[in-house]
């Protein structure tokens, strides 16, 4: 059970751009959706933990660290996966483990080691490959989608230091701050946009969407991860970026070159090098496993 359900939300974070880009194509644009989704989750979250505020002393700092970078992780990742390469996105976002070396060294003065260094290096190159599919990298290469991804990802890595600072706030309320986090961080971006206008069926559509898709696959992710080794869940959580490449080939007609899919490997390498270098327990984001790569 824990591997089919770590599978199963795999397969449903793989195949988000999916149902992101349906809301989009008919008139709740990228800011607008993130926004009306966090928002169907923060209001009961929220009432939740108000009624539990005695819980929260101690814990301001944590609560604003994941309010803003919580929240940018999963706002940057959607936005960039609306008008982004599917494949592309996922794996400039798996850049995140990496990212957590230099975050850990510098605000825990954890060591780097062979192995995180390792990871660094094969993350470097993977990404140099991705972005400029050999051509010689720059930063033209980088587009606004591409930029989304990469600090999505390194907000995640500044999530879980914050997160392994402060252990003991729970799971409930670190969840409430980071989708708070989302609602505010997205609402500035909706000034952009277009007011949304969605018929009826779609309404019900989006509610299914959040408490059925979203949190499904959260809840999904959460039980599986707490029911296996690290080293194990560690080898099935890329399995997302498999779904994602296949669904966005078959779906989306996307097709990776042969210097993209190496540059993928090297980086999912990186991940999966510096995922297993800890046999820790890990920490959770929003009732999300945090040493994952999942937002």
């Amino acid at each position: 059970m824990p591997v089919m359900a770590l599978l199963l939300g795999s397969t449903l974070w793989g195949f988000l751009w999916l149902p992101l880009r349906y809301f989009n194509q008919n008139g709740l644009h990228g800011a607008w959706l993130i926004l009306v989704i966090y928002v169907l989750l923060a209001l009961p979250a929220g009432l939740w933990s108000w009624r539990r505020r005695f819980e929260l002393r101690g814990h301001h700092w944590t609560l604003l660290g994941l309010l803003v970078f919580g929240g940018w992780t999963n706002v940057a990742f959607m936005m960039s996966l609306v008008h982004g390469e599917v494949v592309r996105m996922l794996l400039l976002f798996y850049l995140s483990p990496v990212w957590s070396i230099f975050a850990a060294r510098i605000f825990l003065h954890e060591p780097v080691g062979w192995r995180g260094a390792l990871a660094a290096t094969l993350a470097v190159g993977g990404s140099a490959l991705v972005v400029s599919q050999g051509q010689g990298l720059s930063l033209n290469d980088l587009s606004t989608n591409d930029l989304l991804a990469i600090s999505s990802g390194f907000a995640f890595a500044l999530s879980n230091v914050v997160l392994r600072a402060d252990e003991a706030l729970g799971d409930m309320h670190r969840a409430t701050s980071v989708w708070w986090g989302c609602v505010l961080l997205a609402l500035p971006f909706t000034f952009f946009q277009t007011w949304p206008i969605l018929s009826p069926t779609h309404y019900v559509y989006l509610l299914g969407f959040s408490w059925l898709w979203i949190a499904g696959a959260t809840l999904a992710i959460q039980y599986g991860v707490a029911r296996m080794p690290v080293s194990v869940s560690a080898v099935i959580m890329p399995f997302e970026v498999i779904v994602g490449a296949l669904s966005a080939w078959w779906l989306a007609g996307e097709n990776p070159g042969l210097l993209e899919l190496l540059g993928g490997i090297l980086i999912l390498a990186a991940a999966l090098l510096q995922i297993t270098r800890s046999q820790q327990h890990p920490v959770s984001l929003g009732g999300v496993e945090m040493e994952k790569g999942e937002f």
